[in-house]
């Protein structure tokens, strides 16, 4: 009886998934090294921004991985027609003082964080709070931990999906 011979372990099948599976590495590869970095920059724009900006010591660069939008009014942000995009329905009347919009991209996350400040009782007498809470936006993309100065102005996090596929 003769035997039969094993088969070859790289068959034409198996060498286009090989291929077709190294593409995508490649050209992950490729991106990581020829697509530069995203921004790394702070802004802070908005009603008080300039005090804002001379309390924290920062300078304004753009383009800005996390942007502060300082309101005095919700009714203001339609102006600021970037911005309310970015927003949508989740700023407005009756919704939370702070609001975090992170959005998710490949290499280029931004944030943006809007601050209403009559609910910290307007900017002279909640300037410590508004600052605090400013500067603990800065430190990192993802906030964790509350603040004590005006436990009672809520923070909503929102993460806007890439590609539009909505939000979290």
């Amino acid at each position: 009886m003769i035997r039969k011979t094993p088969r070859s372990g790289w068959t034409v099948k198996r060498i286009f998934l090989a291929l077709a599976l190294l593409v995508p590495v490649v050209i992950y590869g490729a991106s990581r090294v020829l697509i530069p970095a995203g921004p790394v920059g702070f802004a802070v724009l908005g009603d008080h921004a300039d005090e804002v900006r001379a309390e924290l010591g920062i300078t304004q660069t753009l383009p800005a991985a996390i942007t502060i939008v300082l309101l005095n009014r919700w009714d203001s942000l339609p102006y600021l027609p970037d911005f309310a995009a970015i927003c949508g329905a989740d700023c407005g009347k009756g919704s939370a003082g702070q609001i975090s919009v992170t959005e998710m991209r490949y290499r280029r996350t931004r944030k943006t964080v809007f601050i209403h400040m009559p609910d910290f009782g307007g900017f002279d007498a909640g300037r410590a709070c508004i600052i605090a809470r400013v500067a603990q936006e800065f430190q990192g993309v993802r906030v964790t931990q509350a603040l004590p100065c005006a436990p009672d102005v809520a923070r909503r996090s929102l993460w806007q999906l890439p590609a539009g596929l909505g939000r979290i």
